[in-house]
């Protein structure tokens, strides 16, 4: 990292950071310094073979990261301990998750730290697919070569993530590098097959929409007698309707969200888009058609 004083560049001296403690706690503050935006749901989190993940942490789409700290290990163990995390984590099931989550929130319940974390509701599916993050600042070569061969050749979610920690005249700063790019991570390249998670692979077409049955406003009878699906009560949902194209499959659940139909069930409508027709729905569906926060959708 460099300075521009004046008209020229100062490389600024790299200082050493105070603890990995510290290093924990500047992520648990602010996960988004690994790049994106994560919830923290579980710190120094004890497994049942009597060892502690740093930090547990998920993504929008409910993902779970595994985020592991050198500290004093030796580089390979450390590999091999995120990859253990890993073997108990990716087992967890949503109710697990949550109960993980609302143990390290206090306070604030799982749902709504979500929501203020991401702006949008839990999804329905919770620990689809995993990230293995060994957070260091260096690793010896033999240890990145093992993790590049993990994350490459099979397609282990595995990378380590390097912290720089640096120093300008009383300012402090972190510098932030990965050992395995983006754009290879994942990928399986000798034996050509891509990393694939738990989750089915999606055909673009089919999803699920939940309709969201609540009491004075949408009704789910209307909604099975007339053939419509619809969203109100606030912009954010409106507008996850408008996203699903004209021409897609999907079945209907009553309650809220929308997702994609990861078992290419076909057995739903095909829909259209469509004003609401508040008379053929008794008024259910909202006050009247020409409303920004009312879509609908109907089947061919």
């Amino acid at each position: 990292m460099w300075r521009i004083d004046g008209d020229k560049p100062l490389r600024l001296a790299a200082a050493k950071l105070p603890t990995e403690a510290t290093l924990e706690a500047y992520l648990e503050q602010d996960p988004s310094l690994l790049g994106e935006r994560l919830l923290v749901i579980g710190r120094q989190l004890k497994t049942p073979h009597g060892k502690f993940i740093d930090l547990l942490a998920m993504d929008i789409e409910g993902n779970l990261h595994v985020l592991e700290l050198k500290r004093d290990k030796t580089p390979r163990d450390v590999v091999a301990q995120v990859l253990d995390y890993g073997s108990w984590v990716t087992n967890l099931q949503r109710e697990q998750v949550i109960d993980i989550a609302n143990d390290h929130l206090g306070e604030a319940p799982f749902e709504a730290a979500f929501v203020e974390c991401f702006g949008t509701s839990v999804p329905d599916e919770l620990n689809a697919d995993l990230k293995l993050v060994v957070v260091a600042t260096d690793l010896d070569e033999s240890s990145e070569r093992i993790v590049r061969y993990l994350s490459g050749t099979f397609g282990v979610p595995i990378n380590v993530v390097f912290f720089a920690y640096l120093e300008d005249e009383g300012r402090r700063y972190l510098a932030r590098t990965w050992l395995v790019s983006e754009e290879l991570e994942g990928e399986a390249t000798s034996y050509g097959n891509k990393k694939k998670g738990k989750r089915a692979e999606w055909n673009g077409r089919d999803w699920f929409v939940s309709f969201g049955d609540a009491g004075g406003g949408r009704s789910w009878k209307d909604a099975r007698r007339y053939g419509f699906v619809s969203a109100g009560g606030g912009a954010w949902y409106s507008r996850t309707l408008r996203d699903l194209p004209e021409g897609t499959n999907q079945r209907m659940h009553p309650r809220g969200g929308l997702r994609r139909n990861r078992r290419n069930d076909r057995s739903g409508a095909t829909l259209r888009p469509g004003s609401c027709d508040c008379r053929r729905s008794r008024g259910a569906v909202g006050h009247s058609a020409s409303d920004g926060d009312l879509h609908a959708w109907w089947p061919e």
